[in-house]
This record gives C-alpha cells, structure tokens and sequence, in this order.
C-alpha cells in the first residue's frame, strides 16, 4: 500500500469517527465529502449492496440505533457517496429526535466560573476594545468551539490588524474561562517553530489546522506572529486591508467594516469577505474539522 492509499484509508477511516462526534454537524460532514470528492475522487467508492453489504433503507421507521451502527459497518467496506449521505440523514433524524449519543453537548458557564470570568474581564482587553459582531455573538452564548471558530476567522480577515488579535483573544478568554487548552505538542499538532525562515504561507496554513487540534494562547499569538511576519514580508494574500471610513452620522467609531446585515446577529461563524485567496475551500473544512481528518484533508488536497 502507497503513502495516497494509506492516506486514503486514514481519511475515511477519520470521517467514520467524526460521524460519532456529537460536536460535529451534518453540514460539516456533507462539505467534507463535496471538497474531498473534488480533491482526491478516489476517496470514494461506487455503491455496492448485496449479502454483505445492506442496502439503505430510506423509511424512518426503521431507522433505529442498531441499523444505523449496522450501516456505518458497511460503509467501512463501501466508502460511497450515497451510503454515507445516507449516515448523515439518519444521524441527523437521530439528533432532532433527541437519541442519546447524538445530541450536541451543551457547555455550561455558570456556577464557580463566573468568579473567573469577572477576574478575567478586570485583566483582559483595553477597554476601548469592540470585538466583531461574530465574536461578541458567540461569546455571549458561551459556546467554547463556536468561540474558537470565530477567532480562528478573524485570523483570516485581513482586516484586522495584529493588536485587533491578541485584543480579541484577551477580551474572549475574559468572558469564557475554559477557552484555551495548555499547550501541547502532539499528532496533528506539531510544534511552533521559532525559525523565521520557516515561515510561509504553508506553515502558516498548517499551524491554523493544528489550532483547531490545540487551541492554546501560546499558538494564537504565535500564529498573530507569523501573520504579521508575513504581511512586512508583503507575501499575497497577508496584505493588510483598510477598514471602510465611518460615516459622520454615527456617534462612536466601528471596528469592523459595516455591511447592510451588520446588526443582524450572524447564524454562524461567518468567513469574512476579505479572506486571503491561499486558503482555498479544502483548508476551510480542515480548519473547522481539525484533528486527524483535517490533516488528511489537507494531505489528499496536496497529492491530487
């Protein structure tokens, strides 16, 4: 077996596992299966049924836990398409009828940890620091993965400027103590280098992807770090953008450029308009799956 088989063998055998993780949303799953189709189409197999291999069976009624274990089994055999399409569909069935196992954890914020969240709005961000509409949204829900998404965005917002960061991730650690991970060094999280030399957009691309495994301060900052190396580098795609100019009208200056749905609560973590063009769909899904199958991800788009 070749290092793409191989790689091939870890990439589904990763999707498998994420179908079992409660964080992960169908939506997800499905724009991991489109780019990684486009990637590598050898990732998926034909679709195949018989003595060994259970057909789908599309009514609810027999969905229950056994068939959709019995189904994933299969798919472990016929890697297609339609089988896992068919996962997803009875996984998201099993999640609104509220089986257990299914259903999203939900993070509680309360108790002892709002005396560590007041300590840490005393030592958090300037004052007249405004988080995006995206963060405070998030924050403000407590969510720490969606938290988490939306920092890693703000990376990709050229936009926003270096101190704009390391304000956003000290305002967001303020609000929501059990933000950050210690730091580690680990599969699918290598090591911060701090040779210079070393930093190019691909290392930068990599080092978000194992944010997303490690979401630590001492990575946020030094990826901060390497952004702004970058950007005096004037490497495309760091460049920095201005922000639009403030109408006159409004009393107090926005940070973040205004836009006619701007007040509007977004639904998710939104990519910003001004993404830098290297980090291509393929890296997007990675950076929001993380772990191993972000890192197969990336491999597969790689040797295509």
């Amino acid at each position: 077996m070749n290092t793409t088989d191989t790689t091939i063998a870890n990439a589904r055998r990763e999707f498998l596992l994420a179908l079992d993780d409660t964080q992960v949303t169908g939506e997800f799953l499905r724009q991991f299966l489109a780019q990684a189709e486009t990637a590598t189409p050898d990732l998926l197999d034909s679709y195949a049924a018989d003595e060994m291999l259970a057909d789908i069976d599309a009514a609810r009624s027999d969905w229950d836990v056994d068939y959709y274990r019995r189904q994933k089994r299969c798919a472990g055999y016929n890697f297609s398409k339609e089988r896992l399409e068919h996962l997803i569909a009875v996984r998201e069935y099993f999640r609104q009828e509220g089986y257990k196992g299914f259903v999203p954890q939900a993070v509680s914020n309360g108790g002892a940890g709002a005396d560590k969240v007041s300590q840490a709005k005393r030592e958090g961000a300037p004052s007249a620091y405004r988080p995006s509409s995206n963060l405070k949204k998030f924050v403000d829900e407590g969510d720490p993965l969606t938290i988490r998404t939306a920092l890693r965005l703000e990376l990709n917002d050229n936009r926003v400027t270096g101190q704009d960061l390391r304000n956003a991730l000290a305002w967001a650690k303020g609000r929501q103590p059990d933000l950050l991970e210690p730091y580690a060094d680990k599969n699918f999280a290598r090591a911060i280098d701090p040779d210079r030399s070393q930093w190019l957009p691909e290392y930068y691309n990599n080092q978000i992807v194992y944010l997303k495994t490690n979401f630590s301060e001492e990575r946020f900052l030094h990826l901060v770090e390497v952004r702004e190396h970058l950007r005096q580098l004037g490497v495309e795609g760091f460049a920095p953008i201005a922000k639009p100019s403030t109408p006159s009208s409004q009393s107090a200056p926005r940070p973040r450029a205004a836009s006619p749905m701007a007040d509007q609560a977004p639904s998710a973590p939104s990519e910003a308009v001004t993404a830098r063009p290297e980090l291509n769909p393929i890296f997007k899904i990675a950076l929001l799956f993380g772990g191993a199958l972000a890192a197969v991800v990336i491999y597969l788009s790689l040797v295509k």
